[in-house]
């Protein structure tokens, strides 16, 4: 299972405003390794980091970016894939956390 400290930023700030969070809550730990380990099995290679950035007064607390640098057609297909396993997961609380799966580009259009 994917440690959940690999996904924290390295900015001193931002860390302590995700550990933070992690401390006030504990069961996010379990829920963070499981869809990082989802995502990891559906995005190809994808990058995945922990943020506290709040938009709105009404975003949760912490997001899980997940940017998965693949051809547009097959992201399409992971990302329908992901939020079936998602979307009716008892333990997603989306007052607690936003998973946002992200289109990073073609690896091929990089060069």
């Amino acid at each position: 299972m994917v440690a959940v400290t690999q996904l924290i930023p390295k900015d001193p700030e931002e860390q302590a405003s995700v550990l933070t969070v992690l401390r006030e809550h504990p069961e996010l730990r379990e829920f963070i390794a499981r869809a990082t380990e989802q995502a990891l099995e559906i995005f190809t290679d994808p990058e995945i980091h922990l943020d506290t950035v709040r938009y709105d007064e009404w975003d949760p607390p912490l997001n899980l970016i997940i940017r998965a640098p693949m051809p547009f057609d097959q992201f399409e297909r992971a990302f329908d894939l992901y939020m079936k396993w998602l979307s009716p997961n008892p333990d997603y609380d989306r007052d607690l956390i936003l998973v946002f799966p992200q289109f990073w580009g073609d690896p091929k259009d990089r060069d």
